[in-house]
């Protein structure tokens, strides 16, 4: 069977690496993989994270496998920090939870769930979005209805097709919408449209898939996860998928966790259990030592503040590189109205010849989407970028 099977298609972002390794230059800029880089240009473990990994290893006393839904404490002060104590964001009894294998992880589970629930259900997804989303739909069976959501000439979000597209849901179809941060462009629904869109896929039993992975990232963490409390409470059932790689610095150790907004108890009784045995088939249990590290973090006070602390500085090292970038929007005008968008990413309306020039005569590394990651400017690449792009554009 081996012999039948087609080659794959690269990894655009995993290219993109294989280049920027390659590339000997010094003065080289990676601007492709989406992970939080420092001012040295390394992706650090957050100061916290490494008190409580300190911690688990010297307190730590089985490596026994955890319960179907995850690590107990995990859980729990992964729901107190998404929708308060006592769930006061969605009302008491009404949230399941189940630990993901990261946010991709619990997006996947949230689409079986779907195909379950709802055989012939559809994804609808506005594009450009994450690419993983499609791939995840698909290899859950649903089909992938697509819809504009930014023109990337003009950085304007499409709302009107977004709203015809919510118009069109189904019953038991999923959507997909961000929370802060939208990845990859950086633009964000306001806040009356987002309960707009809320309110409709309500009306027509559709359920929105939320997807949050940069909270903290964006008007910083209380205002963050306002919004994503704000949309669960609007939505008469959801989905949030909440990914700890970002905010908490945990990308290798794959952690995160899906909730699902129920309409009772007893329904939410029933996801719960349908969560797990989509799990069960999925991972079996789910991985212990980032939930560990997490729990750890949230509930000792000390790190709580350590964190918030370090990720507060990642957010104001985001918004200063949009600053700079956007006073260089003369030179570069593709730049303009980056200071209004929030965290690490910003689509640049590129062709692939120019991504590739940008890369070969530059030693700037990028997806031929015209994807960037901000966090991979150090100091004094902020000019340098808006020079080659006018260059490369001209």
């Amino acid at each position: 069977m081996f012999d039948r099977f087609p080659e794959p298609a690269a990894d655009a972002l995993h290219a993109v690496m294989a280049r920027f390794r390659a590339d000997p230059r010094p003065h080289k800029i990676d601007l492709g993989v989406g992970v939080y880089r420092d001012e040295t240009g390394a992706s650090p473990i957050m100061a916290a994270v490494r008190e409580a990994e300190l911690w688990l290893a010297q307190s730590g006393d089985t490596k026994a496998y955890q319960a179907l839904a995850g690590d107990h404490a995990f859980v729990d002060a992964m729901s107190a920090l998404v929708f308060g104590n006592a769930h006061a964001a969605v009302g008491e009894g009404r949230l399941a939870a189940i630990q993901g294998t990261g946010g991709t992880g619990a997006l996947r589970i949230a689409m079986d769930l779907a195909t379950i629930a709802a055989p012939g259900a559809r994804l609808h997804l506005g594009v450009p979005s994450w690419p993983n989303h499609q791939a995840l739909a698909e290899a859950s069976g649903l089909e992938v209805v697509t819809h504009p959501y930014v023109d990337v000439a003009s950085q304007a979000i499409d709302y009107e097709s977004i709203v015809a597209a919510a118009g069109g849901a189904r019953a038991g179809d999923l959507f997909i919408l961000h929370g802060p941060c939208h990845n990859p462009t950086g633009a964000d629904l306001s806040r009356e449209q987002r309960l707009e869109l809320l309110g409709m896929l309500g009306e027509r039993g559709a359920i929105p898939l939320i997807d949050a992975a940069y909270y903290g990232l964006g008007d910083g963490l209380e205002q963050d996860l306002k919004v994503v409390q704000e949309m669960a409470a609007a939505a008469p059932r959801a989905f949030i998928a909440v990914a700890c790689s970002k905010s908490f610095g945990l990308y290798r150790e794959r952690t995160g966790i899906l909730f699902a907004v129920a309409q009772s108890s007893a329904e939410r009784d029933r996801v719960q259990g349908q969560m797990e045995k989509a799990s069960r088939t999925l991972v079996s249990m789910p991985p212990a030592h980032g939930a560990a590290a997490v729990a750890r973090v949230l509930s000792e006070p000390s790190l709580r503040s350590s964190w918030e602390e370090e990720l507060a500085e990642m957010r104001a090292r985001m918004l200063a590189i949009r600053a700079e970038l956007a006073a260089l929007s003369n030179q570069a005008p593709m730049l303009a109205g980056i200071e209004r968008q929030r965290g690490i990413f910003r689509m640049l309306p590129l062709t692939a010849e120019q991504t590739e020039g940008l890369g070969r005569d530059h030693a700037i590394h990028m997806p031929q989407s015209g994807r960037i990651n901000l966090a991979g400017l150090k100091s004094g690449d902020a000019p340098r970028l808006a020079d080659a792009l006018a260059e490369v554009t001209a």
